[in-house]
């Protein structure tokens, strides 16, 4: 897999600038790049899996395959990204597709997602939890409804589930959620918001940052898909901050956010408009003004995973419609500022639209 050059260019034709008309184009120098850690891990290809860190090493977690509609139910762990163990074969879990995963309180938790038969799609609510990944036990039934791609994030001691929807494939028809819970067992919840601000939406993306909780993109999917441009943001899970209406980027689902460097990150996803997975990179310092991230860097992909581990910014698994199995990872200076000839002349351009 050779990773691609950076091909955009950013071109201004015509416009009023201190009086003149002016004309430039610039070819940005590439930001540091990504690093293909392998291209074939012993793990079957797979999107939507569960990517977390426990006891210091990165977990992978189920997730869909490419030749059948039920979900994995493996467990791999691995040091350093390159060499993996698989910790267990078949989870006695319920083979669901879009489930959520994360690490909480000293365990992993394992929650919601949709049994499907066919065409047939049935949203679950069963928890389940381990210590060590190889011995999982079933903790019941959610208190909230049924449901999958909604977001879990661990914030102030706390874990949090925010929105997702009753069907995969709803095109806006069976019910999406923009309820917001809270648990600190990640058994016994308790529901804080009903209908937070933000449109309810699934297959968003719940990150921590600079001691808020953000929700970035989503919506749904099917023949009538849409994708949302918005970013929010909120300090205790209840009162929500809309931070942008439209963000730089493209509307977009199962795309792969994370915090590092001082910056929120959004990458790859699905963009209604093209049905297909994307591979372009934006960060942001606040929320509301996001930058491309130009690179040498992994293919177009969608419903991948991504998390922050050994001060690197990883990426790992998803689709383009073809399965994959690599894992990528990004090392930037511990004073990396997102400060480029090219920011500076994207920041110019955004600010001399919102004044015009």
């Amino acid at each position: 897999m050779n990773p691609r050059p950076p091909t955009r260019r950013l071109i201004l034709v015509g416009g009023l600038i201190s009086g003149a008309v002016g004309i430039a184009s610039y070819r940005p120098a590439p930001d540091p790049s990504w690093k293909a850690v392998t291209s074939d891990a012993p793990w079957a290809p797979r999107d939507n899996a569960g990517l977390v860190i426990h006891e210091n090493r990165i977990w992978l977690i189920g997730g869909t395959p490419a030749k059948t509609p039920q979900g994995l139910s493996d467990c791999w762990s691995s040091a350093e990204g390159l060499t993996w163990t698989k910790e267990l074969d078949q989870a006695p879990w319920s083979p669901t597709v879009q489930s959520m995963v994360i690490a909480f309180a000293g365990r992993l938790w394992r929650m919601g997602g949709f049994y499907q038969d066919g065409d047939t799609f049935a949203p679950v609510a069963e928890i389940w939890s381990s210590q060590d990944g190889r011995s999982w036990t079933r903790a019941g039934e959610a208190d909230w409804s049924p449901r999958g791609g909604g977001a879990l994030v661990s914030f102030s001691g706390r874990l949090w589930l925010l929105g997702g929807t009753r069907h995969p494939r709803n095109e806006g028809t069976e019910p999406n959620f923009n309820d917001v819970w809270v648990t600190d067992n990640g058994t016994t919840w308790t529901q804080v918001v009903q209908n937070a601000p933000w449109q309810a939406r699934a297959f968003h993306n719940a990150v921590v940052h600079e001691g808020q909780i953000w929700i970035l993109g989503g919506g749904y999917w099917g023949k009538k898909a849409a994708a949302y441009q918005d970013v929010w943001c909120s300090p205790d899970g209840r009162s929500w901050t809309r931070k942008t209406a439209m963000a730089e980027w493209p509307g977009r689902i199962w795309s792969a956010s994370a915090s590092f460097r001082g910056a929120l990150w959004s990458m790859g996803g699905l963009v209604p408009s093209t049905r297909a997975g994307s591979d372009d990179i934006w960060y942001s310092k606040d929320g509301a003004v996001w930058y491309p991230y130009l690179s040498k860097m992994w293919v177009p992909r969608m419903a991948h995973s991504a998390l922050v581990f050994s001060d690197r910014l990883w990426v790992v698994a998803g689709s383009n419609f073809d399965f994959l199995h690599d894992v990528w990872a990004l090392d930037l200076p511990t004073d990396w500022t997102g400060e480029s000839p090219f920011s500076r002349t994207w920041r110019f351009l955004l600010e001399e639209r919102n004044r015009w």
